[in-house]
């Protein structure tokens, strides 16, 4: 169960960090670090079924850069590590 937490928790935070990093990036004037910032955007318009009593809607938006795919491959290696040192 530990190991599960940490992992989830490691590759959300990779998620999270890269995001912001790849912000940062993209900003700079660099073209050797602005490439990190690009990103690849998949998008699932958002449908709504209304049934009168209530109504759902769904949809998904996933974007990823160079700088998240990165952080998440340490993070699945780095994991086991943390949660072994963890007590």
């Amino acid at each position: 169960m530990k190991n599960k937490l940490v992992y989830l928790l490691m590759i959300i935070l990779a998620i999270v960090f890269g995001y912001l990093l790849g912000i940062l990036c993209a900003g700079m004037d660099e073209p050797m670090v602005s490439w990190l910032g690009t990103s690849l955007d998949f998008k699932l318009d958002p449908a709504t079924v209304d049934l009168h009593a209530f109504a759902l809607t769904f949809g998904i938006r996933l974007s990823i850069n160079p700088i998240q795919i990165l952080f998440i491959l340490l993070a699945i290696v780095i994991s086991p590590k943390i949660a072994a040192s963890i007590k």
